[in-house]
């Protein structure tokens, strides 16, 4: 059974750890892995989880995290969503997505809004199931990549 709750200070080393091997194990199928790049992205992780868990929600599994999710500046954007890669396709990312929906919801926000790389087909298709749309597709500038990128935003209707 997977349970959904916030995240404690307790679990900033398991949400940099599913972040980092979310992230590699999905970027690296259409993206070439430059030297340095995977400590660059789990120092990144490491980091966000340090100063940020209080924005996160984990799901867990026999107390072990397996996905997570945050809204970074807790308003309707949605700017984290990690899976473990061996429980992808299990519905642990749309669990997370519909209790994020409901918190930005609960804010007063009317939409949610969240981006991925275009080419990320898999984040995309699960966003569409949960009634994301693209709205804006262009170039911006990757920290984690360092380059410009072509990335897709989406919105869903909330309520």
């Amino acid at each position: 059974m997977v349970v959904i709750r916030r995240a404690t200070e307790a679990d900033i080393a398991a949400i940099a750890a599913v972040g980092s091997r979310a992230w590699a194990s999905n970027i690296f199928s259409f993206e070439p892995e430059l030297p340095g790049m995977r400590s660059h992205v789990e120092r990144a992780f490491q980091s966000f989880a340090e100063s940020s868990y209080q924005h996160v929600t984990v799901a867990e599994v026999d107390t072990t995290i397996v996905g997570w999710g945050a809204r970074e500046k807790d308003n309707d954007y949605i700017s984290d969503l990690w899976v473990e890669p061996a429980v992808q396709g299990q519905g642990i990312g749309s669990q997370l997505l519909r209790v994020l929906k409901i918190a930005i919801a609960d804010a007063g926000y009317a939409k949610a809004r969240i981006s991925t790389h275009a080419r990320n087909s898999g984040a995309i298709r699960l966003y569409r199931r949960e009634g994301f749309a693209i709205f804006e597709q262009g170039l911006e500038w990757s920290t984690s990549l360092e380059r410009e990128i072509e990335k897709v935003h989406m919105l869903a209707e909330l309520g």
